[in-house]
This record gives C-alpha cells, structure tokens and sequence, in this order.
C-alpha cells in the first residue's frame, strides 16, 4: 500500500538496548560474512537515502535517516563495519546514540566517502558487494562510485540481503509485535472518541496523536470514502467531513523501534462515534485466507486458493490492492503476494496481509492485519 512520506520522521528515535542488543546485529554481520567468503566478496555496500526505505543499511547498523540523507554501510570480510552517512559533524553524537557501529563518519557525499573507505582498506581493487547503490544512489554519486572502482569486481547483492531479512529473528518479530499493538491501540482509540463533527483530518489526529504517545517513529494513515462510489481508493486524509452513517475504510501503518505493522479497518460514522458495521461477511472471507498461510505452501497457490475462495461465495477481489506483502524494516517488503511469486511461506516470515473485495449485496470493504508465520501457524499479531 503505497503511502505520502514525510520529510521528516518526527517520533520517538531511541535504540532499546534490551529488545534490539548488539549481539543480533553481531550474529547478522557473522552471516553476511559468510555469504561473502561464499560468493568471493572482499567488501560489502548497503545503501539507501531517505527515511521510507531505510532496511538494508538499517538492518546491519539500526540507523535511519530522519530526513532524505544518504547513508552506507560498509562491510569488510574480516568484519570490520563502518557506516558513512550524509550530514554534519555536529550530528555525530546523536547518530552514535542510536547504532552500535564505532566507525560512524559523516559527509556531504556518501559516494566519495565509501571510496575513501575501500581505498583506506586496500579494497581497490577487489570484489565488492552492491545492495541498493544502482537502484537508489543519486546519478551523479553512482557514476562517481562506478568511476572509481573501475578496476574492481561487482556483485549485485540485493537478493541475497533480501534473503536474510525475509527470516526474522524472534526479537524482530517481537518488535513487528510492538507495532501491531499501536496500530491496534491506534484503532481502539478511534472507536472511543466521540465529535459531533468528524472529518478525514480529525480522525487522522486522533490515530496518529494515539501511535505518537506509545512511542511510533512514524505513522500512515489512508482514508478510502464509499459516498456513492465504491471503487474509491485509499489516499492521504483531507479536509472532507464525514457524513452520519458513512461509511469509511482506514490503513494505519506504524514504525515502532525500526519495525512496521499495519492494519486496515472498515468503520461508520453512528451518531457521534465510528463502529464496526456487520462485516462477517468479508471478515469470514479474511480469516480463511489467513488460515491458509502454511508454512511450505507455494505463494503462488496460496494466491489462487484466496481467489477461489472468494469466487465461491460471490465476492470480487479487488485485484489493485493485492493479497499483501512481507513487512518488517519495509513497510512493504519481500515476499510479494502474487501468483508470479516463486517463493514459497517460510517460518518466521511477518506479512501484511489485507483484502480489499467488493460483493453486490454486502458492498465493498477494506480490511487486513499483520500476521506471523510461527511453527503452530499463523499468528494475527494486530487483532483489530
């Protein structure tokens, strides 16, 4: 679900010694290491450059970016570790307060200065492992970068990162856990207020001034309005009032410690309060789907069996929002929910798993919860 970003992160940036210690960040980097003496890398680059897509340099040094900054990390087979990120020297304190990383050097030119890195290190030339540098880095910097490893081999190491993040650890599910019981909370908090005028905005608040004071990094909301118009989609909240009995679909996403959940929701507007309309049509329909979610099974039939399943009781799935996708350090993340998708469901796995349907009597509605593929099966970790 493709929502606004905002320039800046405003919420809570702490790193929770206790839920996040230094040793998981150790027991990553030893098994990056060993891909690395596996595929012949000698150095090893994962970049990104904004605050929605902060996971790859993120996943090794728990740093993000609260404004659009470049960041790499940087590294070497003998496991030495060094993340470089775009900004002053005055922000170095409160960079190193939130990663375990010592090498933490700041720049104006993340490029130059993984360059510098490798030079430093003897890796020029050498085999060095790429992870978001052509897909992200700025045309300028990667032409730089490009430049000046000409003498190097590069590996493409996307796919193997992707690999790695698609497995959480137990302490990454409980952080994707954290999150889902803002979202929840986040929902429960809507439900308990009451306003004589409602708009977009005003629920907005609430939801997101909710996951703000239990302690979100980041919240986003989307509204979806059925006024007549039931192929209405998602979309950043405006300043719209909502009418008595309207009827009303909200995605609420948050980032908690690093981590995202997201939860969907269809509400009316009675009197002065939303309540959750008669929805065991669709909600029946959702469960089933969640119950298919079974480690080994092919994602591509797992697809086609949600259709199926939907086709025998009359209901249309909306096919421009998808079945879901992975979630954790990405709001949306590998695996994607698709009959193209070759992979199959995995232990550990955290999904976003959402249907947005449309039936002739019942009408259309929106809805879905982040789940957990345990070995007991999957497990409802938003429960909204």
């Amino acid at each position: 679900m493709e929502t606004m970003q905002p320039a800046l992160k405003r919420g809570r940036d702490v790193w929770d010694r206790i839920n996040m210690p230094k040793a998981e960040f150790l027991e990553r980097v030893a098994k990056i290491q060993e891909q690395m003496e596996r595929q012949g890398m000698e150095a090893l680059l994962l970049y990104a450059n904004n605050g929605n897509e902060y996971a790859d340099p993120c996943y090794i040094s728990n740093y993000i970016m609260k404004t659009p900054q470049g960041a790499i990390v940087a590294i070497t087979r003998e496991g030495e570790v060094a993340l470089i990120c775009e900004g002053f020297a005055r922000d170095l304190p409160g960079v190193k307060a939130i990663t375990w990383v010592e090498d933490v050097r700041s720049c104006e030119d993340v490029s130059r200065h993984a360059i510098a890195f490798l030079s430093e290190k003897g890796l020029i030339p050498s085999t060095i492992g790429l992870v978001g540098l052509e897909q992200s880095m700025p045309h300028e910097q990667f032409r730089f970068f490009l430049e000046s490893t000409g003498s190097c081999t590069l590996i493409r190491a996307d796919r193997m990162i992707r690999d790695m993040r698609i497995i959480k650890s137990q302490r990454e599910v409980d952080q994707v856990r954290r999150s889902a019981r803002i979202v929840a909370q986040a929902f429960k908090r809507l439900c308990q207020t009451t306003s004589s005028q409602f708009n977009e905005k005003s629920i907005e608040a609430v939801m997101g001034r909710e996951a703000y004071l239990e302690g979100a990094e980041d919240a986003r909301i989307l509204i979806a309005r059925y006024d007549g118009n039931d192929n209405r989609a998602l979309r950043p909240c405006e300043e719209l009032p909502i009418s008595a009995h309207e009827r009303v679909s909200l995605f609420l996403a948050v980032e908690f410690e690093r981590y995202w959940a997201q939860g969907i929701k269809t509400l009316v507007l009675e009197k002065d309060a939303f309540v959750e309309p008669d929805g065991a049509f669709f909600r029946s329909l959702l469960n089933r789907i969640i119950e298919g979610l079974v480690t080994g099974k092919e994602i591509s039939r797992f697809c086609s069996e949600a259709s199926a399943q939907a086709r025998a009781i009359d209901i249309h799935i909306l096919p421009e929002y998808g079945l879901g996708q992975g979630i954790g350090l990405s709001l949306q993340e590998a695996p994607f929910l698709d009959e193209r998708e070759a992979g199959r469901f995995q232990e550990s796995m955290c999904l976003a798993i959402q249907l947005a349907a449309r039936n002739k009597e019942a009408g259309s509605a929106v809805m879905g919860e982040t789940v957990y593929l345990s070995r007991n099966g999957p497990e409802v970790l938003t429960g909204i």
